[in-house]
Parts: structure tokens; sequence; C-alpha cells
């Protein structure tokens, strides 16, 4: 049963941390518990042989020995094969329950193409979303102890409702040594298009809408047989369980407390009790018992995926949507958020303590303080500019003085420029250039229509017929073009 705390989390507080560190089902206290019990009964055992039966020169040795296997004891990159490893198990079990197949998408495409209120219209619709679901069950048997606790027979599924009698001798009809998960897709698939050929189904088009949703419902089932087929090689998980057991089998020696005077590694104090190495059996065993967990998400353990819970949604969601509802929608009447004085709604408590709040653009609020402040648009030559960047500075070849240089330019210009708040300096990049055409408004160069004389007049003299926009083709193009209309060019 998965674990939710979420609502423990919805708000950050001094006691959020308390109501999870206080939670058992699930916890990793649960997980790692009996391990932790295992490992304190060897360490107090070779503690007890250590003191009271071993000789003194026996002890001499065996700090000799527990000096050099806590020495040694970093050689294992514990840290490093733990966090490579759970990146790979969450990153599975992430692509494993995205692909679960949820059958709403589905449902939806069917009670939409597939029309009308007969019986034998209904029994389509009912019978494609029942089929998609049955082959998902047959999947989940296959891959989740849970369901097929659930359904340990394909009998049982005749007594649960998801298949008929007749149904399942087609299936045994097949005779094929291979699963059968695809079967009833095939007949869901046949379905639909003999909808189509009896006009249930209107268009072609539509008819490829529900066979694309029953293809994306398969390709999710067919990527949970693989990933329950196909697991992470066993000697990885080997490698990082036995790991981590014999590092902290080795800690039973080597973190002893040494008690000998003559002993060149001598303990400070005298602990009973090993606190840090106990704390570090607690981080990093529990740290690959999440792994473990992970590594197959459709078991039994606390936090494993509810398939049970997902095929009685899966039907009872499926069938409401082609049936029940089917062609179903409210009387329609103006809504409310038509009227232009319209204003969102909360409750008061969210309003006096502002809550929630607007969310605007960092330099949404910034305005110019005077017209000195607005930028002033410069055409740049992008060859230009390239080729100057290609060029070698003569101070190139000593990055201290071009470094020297730029921090003396900034302190210079800082104590020059005057300082002005919320404005925006203009900065030109490249070279600027002088742009091929002229601007002198507000008079154009009018070409008219009954002759071939151009005349100048001021723009408001002109007609509304003449005031046409010009393209940028229009101005780039050279003055004797033979165009009706153009502004003459702007200066630089």
């Amino acid at each position: 049963m998965t674990v939710s705390y979420n609502l423990d989390v919805s708000s950050v507080s001094a006691f959020t941390f308390f109501k999870l560190l206080f939670r058992w089902r699930g916890s990793i206290y649960k997980s790692m518990i009996t391990e932790l019990i295992a490992w304190l009964c060897g360490y107090y055992a070779v503690f007890i042989v250590y003191r009271n039966v071993l000789s003194k020169e026996a002890q001499l040795q065996f700090e000799r020995i527990a000096e050099y296997c806590d020495e040694k004891l970093q050689y294992i990159p514990l840290t490093f094969m733990l966090g490579f490893f759970v990146t790979i198990v969450v990153d599975r079990w992430r692509s494993i329950f995205q692909n679960m197949g949820w059958v709403e998408n589905l449902a939806l495409t069917v009670a939409t193409f597939v029309r009308g209120d007969t019986k034998t219209v209904t029994l389509y619709r009912r019978s494609i979303v029942r089929y998609c679901i049955l082959s998902q069950i047959m999947v989940f048997r296959d891959v989740s102890l849970r369901v097929r606790r659930r359904f340990p027979t394909m009998e049982s599924l005749i007594v649960a409702g998801f298949l008929h009698e007749n149904e399942l001798r087609d299936l045994e009809n097949i005779k094929i040594i291979y699963n059968k998960y695809w079967a009833p897709l095939n007949w869901a698939t046949t379905l639909c298009m003999k909808a189509y050929k009896e006009g249930y189904i209107e268009t072609f088009l539509a008819a490829y809408s529900i066979q694309s949703e029953i293809k994306n419902f398969r390709t999710n089932l067919a990527l949970l047989c693989n990933f329950d087929w196909v697991p992470i090689p066993i000697a990885y998980p080997q490698v990082v369980f036995l790991a981590v057991r014999m590092y902290f089998l080795i800690c039973m020696v080597s973190r002893q407390y040494i008690v000998n005077e003559t002993a060149i590694n001598k303990n400070v104090i005298d602990l009973y009790v090993p606190f840090m190495t106990i704390l570090q059996f607690i981080f990093l065993v529990g740290w690959m018992k999440v792994a473990e967990a992970l590594l197959n998400p459709l078991g039994e353990d606390d936090d494993d995926f509810e398939c049970n819970f997902l095929i009685d949604k899966n039907i009872a969601t499926g069938l409401c949507i082609v049936d029940d509802t089917y062609d179903v929608c409210p009387h329609l009447y103006p809504d409310r958020l038509a009227d232009p004085y319209y204003y969102p709604v909360f409750p008061e408590e969210n309003h006096r303590n502002r809550r929630d709040s607007a969310l605007l653009g960092s330099a949404e609020g910034i305005e110019f303080e005077t017209e000195a402040d607005q930028l002033k648009l410069t055409g740049v030559d992008v060859e230009a500019s390239r080729n100057r960047n290609n060029m070698k500075h003569p101070s190139d070849s000593s990055l201290a003085r071009r470094m020297s240089a730029a921090f003396v330019g900034k302190i210079n210009g800082i104590l020059k420029k005057p300082y002005r708040s919320q404005s925006v300096q203009p900065t030109h990049i490249g070279s600027v250039f002088q742009l091929p055409f002229d601007y002198a408004p507000p008079h154009v160069r009018v070409k008219s229509y009954n002759g071939d004389e151009e005349n100048t007049r001021s723009e408001e003299e002109m007609s509304d017929n003449q005031r046409i926009d010009i393209s940028m083709s229009n101005i780039t193009n050279p003055p004797d073009n033979k165009y009706k209309t153009s502004k003459t060019s702007p200066k630089s």
C-alpha cells in the first residue's frame, strides 16, 4: 500500500520534520530494524570476546587487525556505488509508474466516436473498454504478486465479471505457446472495425483514433512486461548489496573501542555503544533499503504500486464513461465569467493574509524616468562585427594586462557616470554603418496615377488612399523603382 504523506508537508514549519520522522509504515526504521539488531548482536559478540576472552598477546594482535581494517575501509567506494545504483533504480521506478495504463483517454475516445443509444452500440462500447482492461489484468497477473493472489486462475476472472466463458474458450483455443496478452486487444480492434462498417463510427479517421488509443494502451502494457522480463543485470545489485553488508561486517572489528594502554590506536574515551557507527549504519543501510524497495514496485512492500486499485478504477471509470454518462451534458446557462466586472473569488482569510498573490514579471514594474533614458536604435553591420571579433588584439598575449585594463575601465566608468535608478542604458553591438536609405518625415514621394511626374507633398496633404505602409523590401529598393508610394529612407 502506497504511503501518502503529502498533507503533512503541505506547509513548511518547525514540526514538519517530526511529522515524517515518527511514521512507522514504510519508514526507514521498519525496513532496517532487523538488520540493525543483528549487527548490534555481532558487534557486542566481538566486544565480549575482545575484552574478556582474549589474552594480552591476542588483544594486541586484535588491535593491530582493527587498526588495519579501519584504515583500509575507505577503499570501498560505498557512497558512489549507492548513489549511482539508486539513480538507475529510481529512473526505472518512474518509467514503470508512467506506463501502468490509464483507461480514461481510451474510454473518452470510444464514447466520442462510437455513436448510438441502442443496446448493440452500448455493448460495443462497453466491450471495447472491458477487453482492454482484461488485457491489463492478464499482464498484471504475471508481473504483480498482489494481482496474482487476487486472480490466481483465469476462471477467477469469470467470477469477477471481466471474462465470459465463451471468451475463455476462445483464449484457450488459440494454439500458441507464448503469452496471449494481445488477444483481448485484438478483439477490441475487431469490434472497432465492425462498428465502422455498420455505421456506428462515421469516418475512418474516427476509427483510426480509437485504434491509436488501443495501441498506446498496449504499448504501456508491453513496457511493463519488458521491465519485468529484463531487470537490472543481477551483478550490479549483488555488488552494491554485498559491499554494504561487508562494510559493516568489517566495522564489527574496526569500530571496536581500543582499551589497551600500550596500543598505538587507543581511543581517548571508552564507549560501550558505538553511536557514530550506528548512525552510519542507519543512513547507508536505509539508503540501500530504498533501492531494494524501488527495484520491483509491483511487489508487496508498503510503497509498492496499487495494481488492484488501478484495475478497479479503470473498469468502473471506463464503463461509466461509455455507458452511464454517454452523450450526457448539463443544460447550458450563461456563466458569470462573462461579466467584465467579475473578479476572482477567494476566502476572506486568504485575502487578509495575502496568501495568494499575482505572478508578475520581474521587470514588469520598471519605467523609464526621462526621455533621455529611451533606447536609441542603430543599425549593426554583422559582418564587420564578426571580422573585428576575429582580429587578435595586441593585448591578447597578456591575460593579466587585459584583466587589469578591464578592472580600471570599470572603476573609471563608475566614478565618472552618475547613478540613475531603474534606468536602462542603450547597448550597441558591432560597428554602426550608414543605412542605404534616407529618412525625412513627414514628406513622402508620391507617384501620380495619371502621370509620370513625381511630386512631394506633406503627409497632411495626402489622401487616405495614398497613406500606405511600405514594406522593407520597398524601402531598400532604389528610388527609381516602379512603386506607387514609398517613404524616404531614414538616416541612421
